[in-house]
């Protein structure tokens, strides 16, 4: 279970950043979810934080607790739309397999 701290930094985060990418830089499905930012033009609306790259791996240990517990699951990408959590790279390969990306995108204003 997190601590309290690390639940709120977590859900500052997600608060502060319309957009935001949870990753690790080794992790093949965020390299898939990188390459839908480029496609759709949005890289730099999105916020990302590479749980692998941060200085103090207890933070981020601890961090990524938190947004596990806020998320409901442990993985990574986990995606936060507009405060809320939005989903993983397994949904956006379904919807871009449904044609679905940009009109939800839109939804989302992203685009």
């Amino acid at each position: 279970m997190a601590s309290q701290k690390y639940l709120q930094k977590a859900q500052d985060l997600i608060n502060t950043h319309p957009y935001l990418m949870l990753s690790k830089s080794w992790c093949p499905d965020c390299h898939y979810t990188y390459r839908i930012w480029d496609r759709f033009h949005v890289a730099d609306k999105v916020h990302i934080i590479e749980l692998d790259k941060f200085p103090d791996q207890k933070e981020a240990t601890e961090l990524e607790k938190a947004f596990t517990e806020i998320a409901g699951r442990k993985w990574v990408p986990t995606l936060f739309f507009n405060g809320k959590r939005f989903g993983t790279e397994a949904d956006l390969k379904r919807w871009d397999s449904e044609d679905k990306l940009e009109e939800i995108f839109k939804q989302e204003k992203l685009i």
